[in-house]
């Protein structure tokens, strides 16, 4: 008999937790449910192997209407992370990315996703938590694409001449550090051409600033579209330039300044019609620094003008 009150009451125990547990269940699942679909962050819970739970904002950004088909088009949340200088991607972050930013205390984890609904870039701060007694984690994606552009705003009007929009003197000393440091400790040699406009000032007096602004626009565009992908556009400062060529003897940046002097020369400019340019080309040697390399390229450039103009000098 007392075996027989055992079972009964070891079966109603069970009954009693099943219960409670399943309304526990229920009242957690509504709560997330509820919470996923109250905030407008793309917001899922993930364990290490998938997606368990995504808001209608995740779904529509990730351009799945379930969360098993997120599950079969992507192999975890980490492959979605484009690779991009300032953000973390999955090759960065590596396997153990959820501890990874789990411990990460200055919420400073940036990626870069693309929106599958309206395909364009966005950039979020995510912050991961460890959901307690659980093996998942939440994950939070902070929409920050507004602030990121802004930032890029300031960035490319510090590093880009407001005139002709290419690089100016700013980034120039921000790059070559790293040029120096490279050509020195893996051999990455260097080129540079420094050139100007010959007698801008006479097109300045004669015509105008705003045509003279004019010319140093179509001469920037034209040498620009003769240039690598790799090499660097700088305006100096006025009607001078500097183009630094990675990879480039001296005999190829010759070579290339000889083309753009008789680019110029032959190209007939809006307004004023012919213009010339002086060219100073010099390498880097080991033990330069970027004021010696630059002062021996302003060196050539002196010896062309001095030499009657429209010529290429090489140091």
């Amino acid at each position: 008999m007392i075996n027989e009150y055992l079972v009964v009451y070891i079966f109603l125990t069970f009954i009693i937790w099943f219960i409670i547990a399943s309304f526990y269940a229920k009242r957690y699942r509504d709560f997330v449910s509820s919470f996923l679909s109250s905030v407008d962050n793309v917001i899922l819970i993930t364990n290490l192997k998938r997606v368990v739970d995504i808001n209608e904002k995740g779904l529509s950004f990730f351009g799945v209407s379930t969360i098993a088909d997120f599950n079969s088009s992507y192999f975890s949340v980490a492959s979605l992370f484009i690779e991009e200088e300032g953000c973390f991607g999955k090759h960065s972050l590596g396997k153990n990315w959820l501890k990874k930013i789990e411990n990460n205390r200055d919420d400073s984890i940036k990626v870069k996703l693309l929106n599958q609904e309206d395909k364009e870039f966005y950039y979020f701060n995510i912050k991961v938590s460890k959901i307690l007694y659980s093996s998942e984690y939440l994950i939070i994606f902070h929409n920050i694409t507004k602030i990121v552009g802004e930032q890029n705003r300031v960035i490319r009007l510090a590093e880009h001449d407001a005139l002709t929009g290419i690089y100016n003197r700013v980034k120039l000393n921000t790059i070559f550090p790293d040029l120096i440091y490279s050509a020195n400790s893996y051999d990455k040699f260097f080129s540079i051409i420094l050139f100007d406009i010959d007698h801008f000032k006479k097109i300045n007096d004669t015509y105008g600033h705003t045509i003279g602004d004019s010319v140093l626009n179509e001469l920037t565009y034209m040498v620009k579209n003769l240039l690598r992908e790799s090499d660097m556009f700088v305006r100096w400062g006025g009607e001078e330039f500097i183009i630094i060529l990675p990879i480039t003897t001296i005999s190829d940046a010759s070579k290339l300044a000889s083309r753009l002097r008789k680019n110029i020369e032959e190209h007939p400019f809006l307004h004023v019609g012919e213009i010339t340019c002086s060219f100073g080309v010099a390498s880097f040697n080991a033990g330069d620094t970027q004021m010696i390399l630059i002062e021996r390229a302003d060196e050539a450039l002196y010896q062309a003008k001095n030499g009657g103009r429209n010529q290429v000098v090489t140091k």
